[in-house]
């Protein structure tokens, strides 16, 4: 299926990322399909990690066929991040968030859990030549016999990382946004059972006034319990 350049409407930024030419020398290569890929809540000490996973056709991307205003989620405001985060799910009909849960990050660490959120992404989207990662460590590569049966059939693509991708990489900022938007909704959807700990407005990292209240209140089942959650 071939991507359209979302509609532009009243109040999109014109500003955010255009540069293709990574992604048109991946065509050239012969490469047509990718996966943008990031995390979002791997420095919590509450909440799950998620994994934001967009497909793309690189032919229509290359042709334009992605919306304006995309960046670095952590770099927009909650309104805009939501509003493109609306226009990636427009544009590309596989855009996904996986989790892996706070269980499931103490019984096996941070980056295993990462592999296992990804890998769950990746079960709902169809196959692509590669994987553009954020960051420099290639969590995806996690032996798949470390992260359980539900997992163990998915096959990933070949990945290629990009440090600051999420902020340099159409495909990346796509998945960064969904990631953060949908997280974020969790947290504050947390928030309303467990009162006190501010998840709405800290989404769950260690903050003095979510630390004060893991002091006077203890932990939930959300908490990730091999995390350091004192003062």
């Amino acid at each position: 299926m071939t991507n359209s350049p979302a509609p532009r409407g009243r109040g999109t930024p014109r500003q955010g990322l255009s540069d293709v030419s990574d992604e048109r020398a991946l065509l050239d290569a012969g490469v047509t399909s990718v996966v943008g890929m990031d995390e979002v809540g791997r420095g919590c000490v509450a909440g799950p990690v998620g994994v934001g996973a967009v497909w793309c056709d690189l032919e229509a991307l290359c042709a334009g066929g992605f919306p304006a205003g995309l960046r670095d989620s952590k770099k927009l405001t909650p309104r805009p991040r939501s509003l493109a985060a609306e226009r990636v799910r427009a544009t590309w009909e596989h855009a996904v968030v996986a989790y892996a849960s706070p269980q499931e990050i103490d019984a096996m660490g941070i980056s295993a859990a990462l592999s296992l959120a990804g890998r769950r992404a990746l079960a709902q989207l169809p196959a692509a030549d590669l994987v553009m990662l954020d960051g420099k460590f290639n969590w995806l590569g996690t032996d798949p016999g470390l992260l359980g049966g539900d997992v163990s059939h998915v096959e990933v693509p070949p990945v290629r990382m990009y440090v600051g991708g999420d902020d340099q990489r159409i495909p990346i900022a796509a998945a960064s946004l969904i990631a953060k938007v949908d997280r974020d909704a969790v947290m504050s959807s947390l928030d309303r059972e467990h009162h006190g700990y501010g998840w709405a407005s800290n989404v769950g990292y260690p903050s003095p006034a979510h630390k004060q209240a893991i002091a006077d209140l203890g932990v939930t089942p959300w908490h990730r319990k091999s995390f350091r959650l004192g003062k």
